[in-house]
């Protein structure tokens, strides 16, 4: 039977995985806590016992728990250039564009900006999100080649809200621009081993 900590562990991930959900599904606008109890299958009141401040304190652990997550799916390579990292992303978005972890992450990113209280709780988060996922050193400038995958990287996640939005078109346009990039030596082991990897899928 399961203890008292294991069943608060549970819920909480019940409700990160549902916001994460609906933050792909609809965006942050339409983002409530309604929405997100009843995807979890949880009372208002459930949510509110583990995060008193509702998405103020729910949306940290949701970054946090996106940006481990793919953390430790490049850690798990080995080292990994910046170039090898963004290259990664590109073609995982381009092979699975139904899931994208950017998606839900910029989307709360655009949030804070906007929101001090939102920004209180993910901007120290977001502050290691280059060192983290990119491996870049926040100090030095990018490398033209590694910035520019990054735009690609970031259009492609928001390009999903644009009312001219198709799946394939977006598989399509992305396979194109990769077609036009030498990819990184080895690059093909790389990939398999980094999509054999678990993701944080939502609910």
């Amino acid at each position: 039977m399961a203890t008292q900590i294991e069943r608060s562990s549970a819920t909480q991930t019940r409700l990160i995985e549902a916001t994460i959900t609906l933050l792909d599904e609809l965006g942050y606008a339409r983002l409530s806590e309604t929405r997100i109890c009843e995807r979890a299958g949880v009372s208002r009141g459930a949510l509110r016992h583990h995060f008193p401040s509702g998405r103020y304190d729910l949306l940290p652990m949701v970054v946090e728990r996106l940006v481990a997550a793919e953390e430790t799916r490049f850690l798990a390579l080995g080292p990994l250039t910046p170039l090898e990292r963004v290259h990664l992303m590109l073609h995982s978005t381009l092979t699975y564009p139904e899931h994208s972890t950017s998606v839900a992450l910029l989307q709360i990113w655009m949030a804070a900006r906007g929101d001090a209280k939102l920004y209180d709780g993910v901007g120290a988060i977001f502050d290691s999100v280059l060192p983290r996922l990119f491996g870049l050193d926040t100090s030095a400038p990018s490398d033209p080649q590694t910035l520019a995958l990054r735009f690609l990287l970031h259009g492609a996640a928001l390009h999903r809200f644009n009312a001219d939005y198709d799946i394939d078109q977006l598989r399509a346009a992305l396979h194109w621009a990769l077609s036009l990039i030498e990819q990184p030596a080895g690059f093909a082991e790389r990939f398999a081993a980094f999509t054999h990897q678990p993701q944080a899928e939502p609910a």
